[in-house]
């Protein structure tokens, strides 16, 4: 088959890879560096695949192989949804999982929340999912207080505590209540207390030692 494939020209000449945002191309090619020039017929492609779905990053991976010189290799990869901050820094995906250990002073990671406290990762997609797309963007961090609420530090500074329940109402109310907020008047609140039905209780930054 080698001969073969080598007076007709059927070796493996080229992998061609979907467009990849976090996996770095250089590491599906090592997959195949022993099997360059060799028989398209022979490459091992259920065991290849099998060794790429085992990154971290890898959610779907499939191979087609042309029978004449090229592999294409289609990679759906995981959907990165926030940082874990414990002992380490960690990314995990829409559905819970961890991707990989990052540095969390790497701007590339910037525009996740960062989830803190016991359980905060078991819970974090529940609160991902009640979070308005107004607000994706300016929330810094989230706290799992008590195994039971979420604490919200929005990258203005200020805090939001949440209720049990009703999450993305409350998160609502604090729309309204911004809306109805000059810049000034923020600057002097420390708080929004959001965890009783449809109130709001301030808390102002203390100037007595100012």
């Amino acid at each position: 088959v080698e001969n073969f494939s080598k007076n007709y020209e059927y070796s493996l000449k080229n992998i061609e890879i979907n467009n990849l945002n976090y996996i770095n191309n250089s590491q599906i090619n090592d997959f195949f560096s022993d099997y360059m020039e060799k028989s398209i017929f022979l490459i091992p492609i259920k065991k290849i695949s099998y060794k790429i779905s085992l990154i971290n990053w890898v959610k779907n991976v499939s191979l087609k192989n042309d029978y004449k010189n090229t592999i294409k290799v289609t990679i759906v990869e995981k959907k990165p949804a926030g940082i874990y901050i414990g002992n380490n820094s960690l990314l995990f995906s829409n559905d819970g999982k961890i991707i990989d250990y990052i540095n969390i002073d790497n701007n590339n990671y910037s525009k996740f929340i960062k989830f803190r406290g016991n359980n905060s990762l078991i819970y974090a997609n529940l609160l991902l999912d009640s979070i308005p797309m107004s607000l994706e963007n300016s929330i810094e961090e989230a706290i799992y207080i008590g195994n039971r609420r979420w604490d919200i530090i929005l990258k203005n500074g200020l805090y939001l505590k949440l209720p049990e329940n009703n999450i993305s109402e409350s998160f609502n109310n604090y729309i309204k209540l911004y809306k109805n907020i000059s810049n000034d008047e923020l600057q002097n609140i420390e708080s929004i207390d959001l965890r009783m039905p449809n109130k709001a209780i301030l808390k102002f930054v203390d100037t007595k030692n100012d």
